[in-house]
């Protein structure tokens, strides 16, 4: 998890030592170095880590003391239990929080899980976008519905970095959960203005049996097959585009409702989903359903051709340790553009997607994505 090359100053020979590692195995790379030389200090002539960012904050690290080498021992035994996605969070964590020594670097390492990863948003104009979709600003007065496709995401990213903080990484952008306020807000998802010969009423979704039973209620039905939908609203930005709103059937929509709600709780699934329905363009709401129910279906792709091309060897097995192995002895960046027009990947206003379980049809791979280079 963490290397460490050393040497006795006015000795050519450098001693790794792989952390985490035994007592013994510390106890042997002193004794090489003892047997360079018992004269001079120990000096580190090179850090590497899982963790990119993590050698730039162990600039100060002095190997001759006891109490910073087992600070870091224990730092990599923390860091050896973190998986992919972890590691990732806490190099952002690490560049958002204010790290003087290794007590600081210990304690953001057992407390990644306080931090979350939004995939993809690496810069003011990606999280201003994700802000924009993931509904913060939907419905403040100062951004009327017309004014949307003019909105500056730039800007808005910027002004949520600064207000927030966290970092942005080649992963995406980490910041402290508590700090979140993305996709944290419920609120109504889809409303329909239904009318029946008795009434009109605005049913807001998603909404559980029993409400949706005051409902007709209200209306004088027994079954919303008898009211007529007379107006489609969503509250998050670019569904209007991408999902029809003719022959609209309360029970779909419920449920299309219920669907986008839990897109919210995770990362980026809603950049996911409008990517998919940017391609896929169903020609109805029930359509516009089964493709958020096989989400699953579907992975968002790195814009980075080099990140993307080490995405393939981990997805195939390779873990990082291999990948940083290897790193400056393969081309990561044109296996991944191979890997994309392989794999049928599509660009999208929300960014790169595919289709896992097959590639998408040629014709729309031309209209969608007008070449990969």
């Amino acid at each position: 998890m963490i290397q460490l090359f050393m040497k006795r100053s006015g000795s050519p020979v450098i001693v790794p030592l792989n952390l985490p590692a035994s007592h013994d195995a510390m106890t042997e790379a002193g004794s090489q170095l003892d047997e360079a030389s018992r004269a001079g200090k120990t000096e580190i002539v090179e850090i590497k880590s899982v963790i990119a960012n993590l050698p730039s904050y162990l600039g100060g690290l002095d190997p001759d003391s006891r109490m910073q080498l087992a600070q870091l021992n224990q730092l990599s035994s923390i860091i050896a239990k973190m998986d992919s996605r972890e590691r990732n969070i806490y190099a952002g964590a690490l560049d958002g929080n204010s790290i003087n020594d290794l007590n600081d670097m210990i304690r953001v390492a057992e407390q990644v899980s306080d931090y979350i990863l939004i995939p993809n948003v690496n810069s003011d104009v990606t999280l201003g976008r994700y802000v924009a979709v993931a509904g913060q600003i939907q419905g403040d007065p100062r951004f009327p519905e017309a004014a949307w496709p003019y909105l500056d995401f730039a800007k808005i990213g910027a002004e949520y970095y600064a207000e927030h903080g966290g970092a942005y990484t080649y992963a995406g952008y980490v910041l402290r959960k508590q700090d979140d306020e993305l996709v944290r807000e419920k609120k109504s998802k889809i409303q329909l203005d239904l009318s029946s010969s008795q009434a009109q009423v605005s049913v807001c979704l998603p909404a559980t049996k029993e409400e949706l039973e005051r409902v007709k209620r209200t209306l004088g039905i027994d079954c919303f097959a008898e009211a007529a939908v007379t107006k489609v609203l969503f509250s998050v930005p670019y569904m209007d585009e991408h999902i029809p709103t003719t022959g609209v059937c309360v029970a779909d929509a419920n449920e299309l409702a219920w669907a986008i709600e839990g897109m919210q709780c995770e990362d980026d699934e809603l950049l996911k989903y409008l990517s998919v329905l940017s391609v896929e363009q169903p020609g109805t709401m029930q359509e516009a359903l089964r493709c958020a129910m096989n989400l699953d279906d579907y992975e968002r792709i790195p814009e980075d051709t080099y990140e993307y091309g080490q995405a393939v060897l981990r997805r195939i097995g390779a873990d990082d340790e291999l990948i940083d192995t290897i790193d400056g002895y393969m081309d990561f960046e044109k296996l991944g553009e191979d890997t994309m027009a392989e794999e049928g990947v599509r660009r999208t206003e929300f960014g790169l997607i595919r289709r896992c379980s097959s590639p998408f049809a040629e014709e729309t791979q031309a209209m969608e994505m007008g070449g990969l280079s």
